[in-house]
């Protein structure tokens, strides 16, 4: 997985399912136990689409807002604005065999590859430290489990390599029924001395039974722009 400036590797939550009040907390073990479960049994839409606007700063300044439109491997991007400024006509990328990034499945740290050290409950969720057991360009570093769904409804990482390093974020929360990414932020610092900051909100979501063919063909009189990307 990469955020849009790593070659390589989210937000307030729209309806948050919470613990009902007054319900007991659950022993961490139990709490682990219904998170591989939840993971296990996410459901996933067939189609979907979305906007975003991202925000980069220090590497490379950028401000763009983009909708997407995907059906499993396949995705249209097109961007609305640049530079605050909304485009008289969108600019429009189709990409194959596009893997969703932030898919909670590809992010969510699990067992045995992650250690999981219960901190204690904020916030409705359930806070973990994680420690992975093997050195990579992404790991987690803590999770917040919602107390309703025991899905991740905040993940906390590092990154490094590709000559960078650095943290951030990601935010999840239920759209729908589905659980998707919110907002996701990273800071990082470069090996030239530099450093970066990145922001990406997601909001929109609709969740089609299909897309039309003609949503993945390209106009004829559309040029792929150059542009940020998910």
């Amino acid at each position: 997985m990469r955020l849009l400036l790593l070659a390589t590797s989210v937000a307030v939550l729209a309806a948050r399912a919470r613990q009902p009040a007054g319900a007991p907390a659950l022993a961490p073990g139990a709490v682990l136990a219904r998170y591989g479960h939840a993971l296990a049994t996410l459901r996933r839409p067939k189609s979907v689409s979305f906007q975003y606007s991202v925000e980069q700063l220090g590497l490379r300044n950028l401000e763009q807002t983009h909708r997407v439109y995907r059906s499993g491997l396949r995705e249209r991007d097109e961007t609305l604005a640049a530079d605050g400024q909304p485009l008289p006509i969108p600019s429009i990328r189709i990409i194959e065999n596009r893997m969703d990034r932030y898919d909670i499945l590809a992010v969510a740290p699990r067992l045995p590859a992650y250690a999981f050290t219960f901190v204690g409950l904020r916030h409705h969720a359930y806070v973990f430290k994680t420690l992975a057991h093997a050195a990579g360009p992404f790991t987690v570093t803590a999770v917040e489990l919602d107390a309703g769904t025991y899905l991740p409804a905040v993940v906390r990482f590092r990154i490094a390599g590709n000559g960078a390093r650095g943290s951030g974020e990601l935010h999840y929360a239920r759209a729908d029924r589905y659980w998707v990414v919110r907002m996701a932020q990273i800071t990082a610092h470069l090996t030239n001395g530099a450093r970066a900051h990145e922001r990406i909100a997601w909001s929109g979501y609709q969740f089609p039974s299909s897309l039309p063919p003609s949503t993945f063909v390209l106009p004829r009189s559309t040029v792929p722009p150059a542009s940020a990307s998910l």
